[in-house]
């Protein structure tokens, strides 16, 4: 559900668990998803399956954990930067390149899928890593990540 602002979250009794608008990731299944695990190497696992057959990348997204309507964005995002990326991420993965060079900046696989996928799959996931305060192994400016905590207890101890 979406707000104009956070007072109107408090009032609804909602619980705020990413910024920005609400989208197909937005789910609390989704959440956990997000919480539990590392997506980069699940994620980019399922990516290569897919090039064998898209039943298999869809399976692969499925058992990771998202609900449909986020698998449909993830299969997405992999089916573009596969076609917008595929010789540069190739080129990295057989380098073995870690994700961030030495400066900081993403390995030229990531730029690509930044560039290429990052604002389609922004927009119409709702729900990133970043914009939920989930680290991931892929190193961000700080500025890029909303500081945020998930922290749900509402019973007693």
């Amino acid at each position: 559900k979406n707000f104009n602002s956070e007072g109107e979250v408090g009032a609804a009794n909602f619980s705020i668990t990413h910024k920005g608008h609400c989208a197909s990731c937005s789910t609390l299944q989704d959440l956990g998803v997000y919480i539990r695990q590392n997506l980069t190497d699940s994620t980019r696992t399922c990516g290569k399956e897919g090039v064998i057959s898209s039943e298999w990348q869809h399976e692969c997204l499925q058992k990771i954990g998202f609900s449909e309507q986020c698998i449909t964005i993830w299969e997405y995002n992999i089916l573009n930067t596969r076609d917008q990326c595929f010789w540069t991420c190739m080129w990295s993965d057989i380098r073995n390149e870690p994700f961030n060079k030495p400066d900081g900046s993403l390995n030229d696989c990531l730029q690509c899928d930044e560039d290429k996928s990052g604002p389609n799959f922004k927009y119409f996931s709702g729900r990133t890593r970043r914009n939920s305060g989930i680290p991931s192994s892929i190193k961000r400016p700080g500025s890029q990540q909303y500081n945020m905590e998930h922290c749900y207890w509402y019973g007693d101890l």
